[in-house]
């Protein structure tokens, strides 16, 4: 006992003797800035991780310079300039670190000496300084573009126009069945001339209806005509080159449009004083309270004897008006919508020329992440690719860097996680091996379907929801099964011989089956962090997994699209 307790405080002080000379070890980072086009009066060094806002050392700065010494684990950092103003900062033992910086722009570093990590982050945030240099130059070019000015202008215009042309065709149909509807009028109560006594006051009061619905409806095609060439100018001087179909289009429309409105104007437009006038008798008959039975039959014969003829004209032109409207308005979407795939077929050719140069710097950037997968600095845009896509990128810098910095907290982070249930089944990631026994204990491997879009399937026997998708999965099997589609089934049973009936129960055709039949201390559950079921994997070609727990529908979408790829 004595000699086991000598042992331990043995191990404890050699321990604490390690921790000092550790400490002792470890040297003091020098940190030299100098700032063009300086604002800046102060600078502190933080942590870089979000939410930790330790301040580890602060400087003045002076005749646009500072400097900084700490003794610091190497680990990333930041310089905090204030208002936002941020440099990340890789910091190593024993660095003589010498920095010019922009004031106007601080994440852009000029240059860097005495750092390998440091350098290396500036190389790699060039290739994203680049890409906003490129994008905002594009752009500029694109919004001088004179044909992506002119298609835009011509879209908005023509919207307004043709939204405007609608609302004016709207109130010209309403004009001419009013105008219809006083013609109806006349004939069923002054036939022949002639009106009844009795009724003259229902003749009246109609006829005063109908010439108000005409006289209101009609005003806004008047103000338009008086308007529509102070705010609508499509002349043709100002059309471009190689749009021969879309003017042709446009001039149909344009010319149906006037016939139209000549059409209403020579009609309508004749008889709107005279309608005007009748009203204004009408309204200071009722002003004076002289709207007796005599005053108003004469009235209803002036009305008569004043318009029936023109009435009876227009209204045997209203088909006439209306039977281009709705041509006209699946014209006039289509130039809409052509002027605007014009200014689409413009932004996608500078989109074009943006996505070659994003292309060839985000290829540059992954090189230089995998390049310098050992170094720090590449933490800082790992994140830029999507695990999702780049689940073999992540997994190897996140082990290079783990063999380095273990105990760096991000590093550590994201290597927990790479080794978890969670992050071995993320998507993207490549499928863990299963191999497994099948029921005639026969050990068979996920792997071994390689080449195959792979639906892994973990379901039980006395799973209800499992059994109830069953006849889904088993569809989707038959439909694609012939195309390179394949089940591999893992069974958390305990029982072998429910297994196997419930595979016979409900037809699960596919021979890939396996269990270890622990329930839910299946080995396979724990590898995939399968905690519920019914749970699915669906693996492509590569193995590579790309969703998770389909269902119904959406796994036979999936699996097609998959298979054409």
């Amino acid at each position: 006992m004595i000699v086991t307790n000598m042992k331990r405080k043995s191990l404890v002080v050699l321990l604490l003797l390690a921790q000092i000379i550790g400490v002792f070890a470890q040297k003091s980072t020098k940190i030299e800035g100098t700032l063009l086009n300086n604002t800046f009066s102060k600078v502190d060094l933080m942590n870089a991780y979000t939410g930790n806002s330790n301040k580890y050392a602060s400087a003045n700065i002076i005749n646009d310079k500072f400097q900084m010494e700490v003794t610091l684990p190497d680990d990333i950092y930041r310089l905090d300039f204030g208002n936002g103003a941020q440099l990340l900062l890789i910091l190593k033992s024993g660095e003589n670190i010498k920095l010019i910086l922009d004031a106007e722009n601080i994440q852009e570093i000029k240059s860097v000496t005495g750092s390998h990590s440091m350098d290396k982050l500036r190389q790699m945030s060039s290739y994203s300084l680049k890409r906003k240099t490129i994008l905002d130059s594009i752009n500029a070019v694109l919004q001088e573009d004179d044909d992506k000015k002119y298609w835009s202008s011509f879209a908005q215009e023509f919207n307004m126009y043709r939204q405007t042309n609608d609302d004016v065709d709207g109130y010209l149909v309403k004009t001419f069945q009013y105008a219809d509807s006083l013609n109806t009028t006349f004939k069923s109560l002054i036939p022949n001339g002639k009106l009844s006594g009795k009724n003259t006051r229902i003749c009246a009061d109609e006829l005063n209806k109908f010439l108000k619905k005409i006289d209101i409806n009609y005003t806004p095609f008047a103000s338009y005509l008086e308007n529509v060439g102070k705010y609508y100018n499509f002349s043709e001087k100002d059309r471009v080159t190689d749009a021969t179909n879309f003017y042709t289009e446009f001039d149909k429309y344009s010319k149906n449009l006037k016939d139209r409105h000549n059409l209403a104007e020579l009609l309508i437009g004749k008889i709107i004083p005279t309608v005007k006038n009748l009203l204004h008798v009408r309204d200071s008959l009722a002003f004076n309270n002289l709207l007796n039975t005599k005053n108003l039959s004469n009235w209803s014969m002036n009305v008569y004897s004043r318009l029936h003829s023109d009435i009876e004209t227009i209204s045997e032109q209203k088909s006439e008006y209306s039977k281009t409207i709705k041509e006209d308005s699946q014209r006039a979407n289509w130039i809409f919508s052509n002027s605007q795939e014009k200014v689409s077929s413009i932004v996608t050719k500078y989109q074009q020329i943006f996505n070659e140069n994003d292309a060839y710097l985000t290829a540059k950037l992954k090189e230089d992440i995998r390049n310098n997968k050992e170094d720090l600095s590449v933490l800082i845009f790992l994140d830029m690719f999507p695990k999702e896509q780049n689940a073999e990128l992540h997994n190897e810098v996140i082990k290079a860097l783990h063999n380095i910095y273990p105990d760096n907290l991000m590093v550590k982070e994201r290597w927990n996680l790479m080794n978890s249930p969670a992050g071995k089944t993320s998507i993207g990631a490549i499928a863990p091996e299963l191999a497994f026994p099948n029921p005639d204990g026969k050990t068979l491997k996920l792997s071994d379907l390689r080449g195959k879009v792979v639906l892994v399937d973990f379901w039980a026997s006395w799973c209800g929801p499992c059994r109830k998708e069953n006849p889904n999965v088993t569809r989707v099997y038959d439909l694609y099964h012939d195309k390179g589609f394949e089940i591999f089934s893992v069974s958390l049973d305990s029982d072998g011989n429910s297994w196997k009936r419930a595979i016979e129960q409900d037809k699960l055709i596919w021979p890939y089956h396996v269990s270890d039949l622990k329930k839910w201390q299946s080995q396979a559950a724990a590898i995939y962090g399968v905690r519920s079921i019914p749970a699915t994997f669906l693996l492509d070609k590569e193995g590579r997994i790309v969703q998770k727990n389909l269902r119904g529908a959406d796994l036979e979408r999936a699996v097609k699209q998959l298979l054409e790829q």
